[in-house]
């Protein structure tokens, strides 16, 4: 955008008002090391990209030549991804986690707990989520009727909690939410 643009932004219009779930409170560091956290909490939601993110910010601290923005807290987004400093690409990544469906967003969540820092791509959780399970064994139940016809009358002899055991041990995890993923 450029700067006639940023002049027409309302910030107003991008200040969560307690409907959304995502968002960023936005100061900066000279407001900060001058004793104040003055900011304001920014709609992730009303964001098309991290560059309207970005004007938006610089339209709230417009008070400021240039300002250095603090990412002062956050919510509804994987804690993994936050940081008080963050660039565009991450900000991207947010944006695209934020405009998910809560069951996209529950899978990532449960694949970030398990990568951390080291997972900021949205579609790697795509691609390595196997579904959504009760439990280990239910897994380790698909997998093998997927794999193998297995009799009616052999299915109570089979052990699939040793099955998931043994998954789950090297090639598979599970996240809190019940997502199984493969290891990438």
């Amino acid at each position: 955008m450029n700067t006639s643009v940023c002049e027409k932004i309302n910030v107003s219009e991008y200040v969560m008002n307690g409907a959304s779930e995502a968002g960023l409170y936005v100061g900066t560091y000279g407001k900060y090391n001058n004793g104040s956290i003055a900011g304001e909490w920014i709609d992730l939601e009303k964001c098309e990209d991290a560059e309207e993110f970005f004007a938006v910010c610089r339209a709230l601290h417009e008070d400021e030549a240039d300002p250095e923005f603090m990412f002062q807290d956050y919510q509804g987004f994987p804690s993994a991804w936050y940081s008080e400093c963050m660039g565009e690409e991450t900000i991207e990544k947010i944006l695209e986690y934020v405009k998910l469906s809560e069951d996209d967003r529950e899978m990532v969540e449960d694949f970030a707990e398990y990568y951390g820092d080291d997972f900021t791509d949205v579609e790697k959780a795509r691609d390595c989520c196997m579904g959504k399970y009760d439990s280990k064994e239910e897994f380790a139940e698909s997998i093998y009727s997927e794999c193998y016809d297995i009799p009616e009358f052999l299915q109570n002899y089979i052990d699939y909690k040793a099955i998931a055991r043994d998954l789950f041990m090297c090639d598979y995890f599970m996240g809190e939410n019940g997502y199984v993923f493969c290891h990438y």
